[in-house]
Order: C-alpha cells, then structure tokens, then sequence
C-alpha cells in the first residue's frame, strides 16, 4: 500500500506541475489578450461555478467511502449498487444545479457586475451550465478511484485536461476573446470525461451503470453519513468563494484581477502540498474501518504536512516579487503585500487538514458544521470591514486573523475532544515552521533584491541555488528522526523498483 500511496503522490505532483505550468503561461496571455476588466470577469465567472460544488450534498464523500468498504469486502455486486446509485442521485442535484444557476442569471445585478459586462457574464453561466450537470455526473467514478487508491488515474487526466485546454486557449481566445476560454473549458473537460469512462470500466470489468440498481435504501444510507457535512459544505463554499463577489462590490474587476495573481499562486502552492498529504483520505477510512488507532499516523501526517508547507510557502514569499514582476508585470506588484498575510492563513487552515480528514473517516465531522459557520460568521464581516479600511490587504488579514482562531485552537479542540492525542509536539512544529517561513523569506527576498536579479534566467539560477538550502534546513529543524527514516526508506524502495523494471 506505502508504494502504491507513493507513486499516487508522485502522479498528483506531476499533475500539480503541468497544472501550474499552464496556468502560469496562460495568465499573462489572458490579461494581454482579454484585459484586467475581462479576466477579472472570467475569475467571477469561475468562482461562481464553484458555488455549485454545495449542491452535492457531501455526497461524494459518502459514496467514497461506501465504494472503499464494498471493496474492501470484494462484493462486486455492492459495488455497482453504490455506483449506480451514486450516477442517478448525483443526474437530480446536476439538473437541480443547472436549473438554480438559470434562476440566478434572471437576477445578474446581484454578481456586482453592470453594463455590457452583465450581458456576457449571462450568457457565459448559461453555457457552462454544461459543466456543471456533467461534472455531478464524474463524481461516483472520482470515488471509485479514490476507493482503489488510484489517485494517479485522477492525476494523469487531470494533467491531460490542463494541456488540451490550455491549447485550445492559445488557439481560439485571440478570435473569440473571452468565449474561447469557454469553449475550450467545454471541449477539454468533454475529452478528459470520456476517458475516465473508459478507465473505470478497464481497471474494474465488473463495473456497470444500471438504474434498477439504484435504491432509496442506499441514498438514505449515503445521506445517514452526508447529512452532516451538507451544512459544513454550504457554510464552507459561501466562505471561500464570496471573496470575488465582495471585491466586484467593494471595489471593482480589474482589482479582483490582481487579487487572483496572490489567490492563483496561493492555490498552486498548497495543492503542491496536498499531492502528497491528501492520499491518506482512504487510509484514514480503512483504519476508522478497522478501530484502529491513528496516532501515529496522524502525528506523521500532519508534521509532513507542515514540512512540505514550509518548503514551499517560503520559497513562494521569497521570489514572489521578482515572480509577479516578470510574470505578469508591475502593474500586479501589489499582489505581494496581499500574499504575505495569505500564506500566514493557508499555513493555519493547512495545520488541521489530517486532523479534519480523521474526524470523516470517524464519522465524528457532526460540529465541524457548526465551527465552519462560525467562521463564516467571523469572516465575512470582518474582511468587508478590513477591506474599506485597508483595501485588499485587508481581505487576507481577515483571512490570517481567522483562520489561526478556528484552525489552530477551535478544530483542533474539536479533534482533541473525539481523539485524545498528543498534540503538542505539532504546536511546536507549527510555530517553528512559521518563523522559519517568514525570516527565511525576508533574508531570501533582501539578497534578491540588492543582486537586482529581474530577468527569468537570474530568477531560475538563485531559485535553482536557494532551493535545496531550504528543504535542507527545514528537514532538520521540523522532522523528526523516526520520520526521515521512514522518507529515505520509502524513496529508496521507488529507486530500486524503477531500477527492477528498467
């Protein structure tokens, strides 16, 4: 099983790689091609997608974990009765999606969006209603890969979805402006559904689609386990995605363009993370399964966790300058000061990720719920009233402020009370991991700047020198002995198993 995690991890980063490296060339091309005020259309249009992802209902979730144990029992029959099930359901809340999103474009004022703008972004949501009905429709095969632990499928398609997508982009958007990043969206995503189709059906022979499998027994049962994180999904979505709409309405499109230069490299940064730490959600699942203890592997997790964080955040805050300035020009610059207290907030909400992940897999996410309202509650207000003040800054202070509130104390708490482990040496990781993130970055980035380095070679040659140096001091000063060992041992088995095959 540690191989197969593995070489998942080592797929999800590939797919990570090739997903940041066309976003990274795209996002120029877009803002020279499309302008500030048009991509900043396009981020809302977006973002206003993700709404949608509410509606399933913490379903997948519960269809996941229904396909692991149906497996886990080797009950093919079982398995394409959740499948099934899992289709039909997940068809109603895509119809249910579409038909609300229709609903919301009779009323567009409430985007924040007028003008000539308004007429586009309508059209453009009517469209990609598409993507929304068949995107419900993948979820019970994401589930069933999750359940085989073959994440690298998910990754390898993913990957195959952000080249063709990003070629469609290069191709079309030059004549059809804003609408051919639709029709590439479109296109890319009906190419990578199809293929994953075809995977489910190669890698599991047995699996088959029929609606007399599908029964109001399994939904309750799926909704027994869902029924929980349903509230924690709308609470979570209204959080995360409302920070577009309160900028379109605080200050304007070409402003929400500069705050997604921070928000895109704050996403590609910690999803680099999460290729290696999110493999353990079914791990965490069989182990509950099992009444297991997890400890251990909750201890080691989360201390990965906070490692790769380390590495990545600080070599993020320490070129993001020099980055942004070449990238995408001086005219986002002010994207650095609004990462600099986003990376604070990721490195909190990234500390209670396994500690999150334990509590599903336990059934024990009853009062996650009710904590993520909270936060919401705690948020909202605060980043409107921070953001008049202090413009976008004042959005991510309010982001930092809670989430080291309820991540680091109030979840943990939580944790704390289903689970009674010890937590202090992660404490202690935490607070190291954030001096060494923020003093490595500041030496880093006062170097960079009296070497004037300002072209992609210079960039590319200190990142190439700096790089090694900081893992280097981060394995040393926040992993454990017994969890190096672990690393190196399990580096080495993929080393001589590369080798066995060659």
């Amino acid at each position: 099983m540690k191989k197969l995690l593995l070489k998942s991890s080592i797929f999800r980063f590939l797919e990570r790689a090739i997903v940041v490296i066309t976003s990274l060339l795209l996002t120029p091309y877009l803002i020279s091609v499309l302008g500030s005020n048009d991509y900043g259309l396009w981020v809302l249009v977006l973002s206003i997608l993700g709404w949608f992802n509410v509606v399933d209902l913490g379903f997948p979730q519960a269809v996941q974990r229904q396909v692991i144990q149906a497996l886990a029992l080797k009950d093919n029959h079982r398995v394409n009765i959740v499948f099934s099930t899992g289709i039909v359901l997940f068809a109603i809340l895509g119809l249910f999606s579409v038909l609300a999103l229709v609903g919301l474009t009779q009323v567009p004022a409430i985007f924040g969006v007028t003008g000539p703008d308004q007429l586009t972004l309508v059209q453009i949501l009517l469209v990609l209603s598409i993507k929304i009905f068949w995107g419900f429709l993948m979820n019970p095969f994401h589930g069933f890969f999750s359940g085989l632990l073959r994440f690298d499928i998910d990754a390898n398609l993913s990957s195959l979805n952000a080249i063709v997508k990003a070629l469609l982009v290069f191709w079309l958007i030059s004549d059809l402006n804003i609408w051919g990043a639709v029709v590439a969206t479109l296109a890319s995503d009906v190419v990578t559904n199809i293929l994953k189709v075809i995977y489910a059906k190669r890698l599991f022979p047995s699996l088959a689609f029929n609606v007399k499998l599908a029964s109001f027994n399994e939904i309750n049962e799926l909704f027994s386990y869902s029924k929980h994180l349903v509230l924690n999904g709308i609470i979570n979505t209204i959080g995360s995605k409302s920070g577009p709409m309160i900028i379109t309405r605080l200050f304007d499109l070409p402003s929400l363009a500069i705050q997604q230069i921070a928000a895109n490299l704050i996403m590609h940064t910690r999803a680099f993370v999460g290729t290696i730490t999110g493999v353990f959600g079914p791990v965490y699942n069989k182990m509950a399964a099992k009444k297991q203890n997890m400890e251990k592997i909750f201890i080691q997790t989360t201390t990965i966790n906070i490692f790769l964080a380390s590495v990545m955040f600080t070599c993020l805050l320490m070129f993001s300058k020099v980055f942004i300035v070449l990238w995408v020009g001086e005219a986002f610059e002010y994207s650095v000061s609004i990462l600099y207290y986003s990376v604070f907030s990721v490195l909190c909400a990234g500390f209670t990720t396994s500690a999150n992940s334990i509590l599903l897999a336990q059934a024990n996410h009853k009062l996650l719920s009710l904590i993520s309202f909270f936060i919401v509650i705690f948020n909202i207000p605060m980043a409107v009233f921070l953001g008049l003040k202090f413009g976008l800054i004042g959005l991510a202070m309010a982001g930092a402020i809670t989430n080291l509130i309820f991540n680091v104390f109030v979840k943990m708490a939580l944790f704390k009370h289903y689970n009674n482990y010890k937590t202090g040496e992660i404490y202690q990781r935490l607070a190291m991991s954030i001096f060494l993130v923020y003093s490595l970055s500041f030496i880093g980035s006062s170097i960079l700047e009296r070497l004037a380095v300002d072209t992609w070679l210079e960039l590319v040659f200190s990142a190439a020198l700096t790089f090694p140096f900081i893992v280097l001091i981060c394995w040393f000063m926040l992993l454990p002995q017994n969890l190096k060992v672990i690393i190196f041992n399990l580096l080495a088995d993929k080393i001589k198993l590369k080798k066995t095959l060659a």
